[in-house]
């Protein structure tokens, strides 16, 4: 049996990039591009339409730029992961795209090979950021801030227990970490494996290492 295609949704004003883009994906073997978009109303509209796993968005574009897009988007299909592609390399566009919930920001001049490594990335609601960012910027990013982290479709209680699950703890011992009852604690686990989306506890456990979600220490 193939494995599940990722499904991905392109917006950009741009017919020659736009183009190019999606010749991009469609070489890959994993990605399957379900719809593209010119602006930002659009490609809202064909996000709830298509619920792509993906959605791709040209930081300027008509009627709605991909950060307000972004935003709208987050509130209104949390499971759908966004990436930013830019021309811009400054810190205003950069915070307000991750304030937006943005999981990925990109340059759109990055090769072929980091597109789709981005694509890939946060598929599995893990971040990914520019190789091209300065130091600076990266540790902005990196600097613990509540509004960076990653799985944003989590509740506060929900990212506690996957850092648990991260660390491969059992529902008793969850329960009790955190003050609850094994049944609660069970319902939380059930939470996350639909909202991550993973097929069981392991796979949520891997994609929360590979975020980097640890359990605290003590």
């Amino acid at each position: 049996m193939n494995p599940r295609r990722i499904t991905v949704l392109v917006a950009e004003d741009h017919p020659v990039f736009l183009e190019g883009l999606v010749a991009r994906l469609s070489v890959a073997e994993d990605m399957t591009v379900v719809a593209t978009a010119r602006t930002g109303t659009e490609a809202e509209r064909l996000v709830l339409e298509h619920g792509p796993d993906v959605a791709v968005l040209d930081i300027e574009m008509p009627e709605r730029n991909g950060i307000e897009t972004a935003r709208r988007l987050r509130t209104a299909v949390p499971a759908v992961a966004v990436l930013v592609l830019t021309a811009y390399d400054d810190d205003e566009r950069l915070e307000a795209a991750m304030d937006a919930g943005v999981l990925g920001y990109l340059s759109k001049h990055a090769e072929p090979d980091t597109v789709l490594e981005a694509i890939r990335t946060v598929a599995r609601a893990a971040m990914f950021f520019d190789p091209s960012l300065t130091d600076r910027i990266r540790e902005r990013l990196c600097a613990g801030s509540e509004r960076y982290r990653p799985f944003r479709q989590l509740t506060d209680r929900e990212h506690q227990v996957l850092a648990l699950l991260s660390g491969n703890c059992s529902n008793e011992t969850i329960a009790e970490r955190l003050g609850i009852s094994p049944k609660t604690a069970r319902n939380h686990v059930s939470a996350i494996l639909t909202k991550l989306p993973a097929r069981d506890r392991g796979q949520a456990a891997q994609m929360a290492r590979e975020a980097g979600v640890a359990p605290r220490s003590g």
